[in-house]
């Protein structure tokens, strides 16, 4: 087995949280990083493993420059939302392979052309949805696929948290732009919520109807969405960033039980009345290990870009609808 040489592009928080799990994986090697901010650039640098000689790794403002220079096999974009597009595509065109940091993109056009993109040159492009990964969520789509609580005809999705207070306000530094659809708590955090529902149900929503609670400056704190799915099944969705928390909660009524699900836990509810707290095996895997794997040895990527991309569409319909205060019809 080879090894990965992997640029990083974006060198904020999510950046240092993922650089400790790729340090970690055998064969991976952090060859360079780059941001606009040059004291972020050069910061990010000094906390990743020196290079052969004892040298840190070289740090850009521009990551074409970093992609020209190093050619890495792999990219991973750690970028504000909004400015996802430009690096993925000048990575892939370059021959590397991608991960994104969810989302995809903030806009369903520009999430087309990285799948596009990607399918054209042939690289892999993963996309951070850890969520897919919970052991939890795992033992729920199983379930949900073998039938064990019947036909689901309705489902609820909740997701809250203190989101002013981690992003530190309504004017905060993830730049977020409250004319693309999903700038707040529906972008940053729904998305792993939306993701989750529809990897779970394994299939995609028609119809969507939503209202959102926005601040002053545009940026949705509170949203929520009645969402019907390909099959019929009805889908109550709520988003909350001002919220105690975090809360976050999945639960499928079928016509023979129910299954509750959370981060860390998942209660079956069967239709004679027996209640189930269902044992959860330890996680496999992380998200990069994952993206690491899939290139090295082709393990399927966790969500690959083909996927996120329905999350994307999703999320635009959720936001467009609210703006509108008109039923949006996907597809």
């Amino acid at each position: 087995m080879g090894g990965v040489r992997i640029g990083i592009v974006g060198c904020g928080l999510a950046a240092r949280i993922h650089l400790g799990r790729l340090a970690s994986i055998d064969g991976v090697r952090v060859v360079g990083c780059a941001d606009p901010d040059a004291s972020s650039a050069a910061t990010f640098a000094g906390l990743a493993p020196r290079d052969d000689a004892g040298g840190m790794i070289p740090a850009f403002i521009d990551h074409g420059a970093m992609i020209r220079e190093l050619a890495p096999d792999a990219v991973a974009i750690f970028t504000p939302h909004i400015t996802h597009y430009r690096p993925v595509l000048d990575a892939l065109q370059a021959g590397c392979h991608v991960f994104i940091e969810k989302p995809i993109s903030t806009n369903v056009q520009e999430a087309v052309d990285i799948v596009n993109v990607a399918r054209a040159r042939d690289r892999k492009v993963g996309v951070g949805h850890q969520f897919r990964l919970l052991p939890s969520l795992v033992l729920a789509r199983r379930l949900l696929l073998e039938g064990a609580i019947g036909p689901v005809r309705l489902v609820t999705a909740i997701l809250a948290q203190s989101w002013l207070a981690t992003h530190g306000g309504a004017e905060n530094s993830w730049r977020f732009d409250p004319k693309v659809a999903g700038g707040g708590i529906l972008a940053d955090s729904g998305d792993h919520l939306i993701d989750a529902l529809l990897w779970s149900l394994q299939q995609n929503a028609v119809d969507v109807a939503a209202m959102q609670t926005r601040l002053d400056s545009g940026i949705d704190l509170v949203t929520s969405a009645s969402i019907r799915m390909a099959d019929g099944t009805q889908v109550v969705l709520g988003l909350s960033g001002n919220s105690p928390g975090p809360f976050f909660e999945l639960t499928y009524f079928g016509e023979a039980g129910r299954i509750r699900v959370t981060e860390d836990r998942l209660v079956r509810e069967l239709e004679n009345g027996s209640v189930e707290v269902e044992p959860l095996l330890a996680p496999i895997e992380n998200i990069d290990g994952n993206f690491v794997a899939a290139i090295l040895d082709g393990r399927p990527l966790c969500c690959p870009a083909d996927e996120a991309l329905d999350t994307v569409r999703l999320l635009e319909a959720v936001a467009r609808s609210a703006a509108t205060g008109q039923v949006v019809r996907l597809g």
